[in-house]
């Protein structure tokens, strides 16, 4: 599968269950799919996608999903100063995390680095809502 944000080859993760998590050993991105997503939110006491919120972007400029071939939609969460998002294709749910996870090297290292970005993406959802 091709990088969605550089068209590099992306690589497949190795750990101990059958997640798909690839990362672009280019710009650094990271590639799941919305079950295995769910799974990392779940297990880390996170909400699920649908009450983390955020705002569609229907400007970006995304490209397409490297499974469908469907045009992702961007999800912006944070603020201005801080500004947080994710691409995700509406047809498979596949979610594309652009240049984030650098030290990503092995699935436990990604889906730290995944659970640390949406906990992010949690605190300014619940930082915007309390204003």
């Amino acid at each position: 599968m091709n990088c969605p944000g550089c068209s590099v080859e992306m690589t497949d993760l190795e750990g101990d269950h059958d997640e798909t998590l690839r990362k672009c050993g280019d710009c650094g991105g990271l590639w799941t799919d919305v079950s295995d997503l769910r799974r990392i939110l779940l297990h880390n006491n996170l909400p699920g996608l649908e009450q983390l919120g955020g705002k569609v972007d229907a400007e970006a400029l995304t490209g397409q999903c490297p499974d469908c071939q469907v045009d992702f939609v961007r999800i912006d969460g944070g603020d201005r100063n801080h500004p947080l998002h994710y691409d995700t294709c509406e047809s498979c749910g596949g979610i594309f995390l652009e240049s984030e996870f650098a030290d990503a090297t092995d699935v436990k290292a990604a889906e730290q680095e995944i659970v640390t970005f949406f906990r992010n993406f949690d605190a300014k959802r619940k930082a915007k809502a309390a204003i």
